[in-house]
């Protein structure tokens, strides 16, 4: 989002509830999964809170609840600087709020619609305020790596992108272990 890679993080981690029922039955995704009586050690985290340093110095901070009640399957977004701020949020994805300047004794978020000029929104529907799909969304990605292949050009996010990412994960991991900073390999 930023440009910049991350140079370290620290993170702790946390298994709320220590043994779960074992499925009888194995479903798709989050569903169609049946329990039985019997119960098991649960062996991967509920919970993760991290914060990072990026190489210019911005801080990046990152929480995830697989236990937390309330959000279904948020994924949000949210950026602070000393001109204004903008979030968005995958459970209301065709919104984007932002908060520039001062704003006076009123100040606060405007919402901005996804509408005709904002990347592919014509394509799929003819005015702002209607919602694209998650499946739009994916029609699009296809196209983008469709067209790469074809051009034999490479958008982001590309391989290293990915490699990074994983990189990331491995320190995080690696700090809720050891309870300190971890550096992030650098390309």
């Amino acid at each position: 989002m930023t440009g910049q890679r991350f140079a370290e993080v620290t993170a702790t981690t946390d298994i709320f509830i220590p043994e779960r029922p074992i499925p009888t039955k194995l479903g798709v995704g989050h569903g169609g999964f049946e329990i039985g009586d019997e119960r098991g050690p649960v062996q991967n985290e509920d919970w993760v809170a991290a914060l990072g340093t990026l190489s210019g110095g911005a801080h990046a901070t990152l929480e995830s609840s697989r236990a937390a009640r309330g959000h279904r399957n948020d994924y949000a977004l949210e950026v602070f600087g000393t001109e204004g701020s903008a979030r968005w949020s995958f459970t209301r994805m065709n919104e984007f709020e932002v908060m520039i300047g001062e704003g006076g004794t009123e100040h606060g978020y405007t919402t901005v619609f996804a509408a005709p000029g904002h990347g592919d929104y014509a394509r799929f529907q003819p005015g702002p305020g209607i919602p694209m799909s998650f499946d739009d969304l994916k029609t699009i990605e296809a196209a983008a790596f469709l067209s790469d292949v074809v051009h034999g050009t490479q958008r982001a996010p590309r391989a290293a992108d990915g490699l990074s990412a994983a990189e990331i994960c491995e320190a995080i991991v690696r700090s809720a272990a050891s309870r300190s900073w971890e550096q992030v390999p650098q390309d």
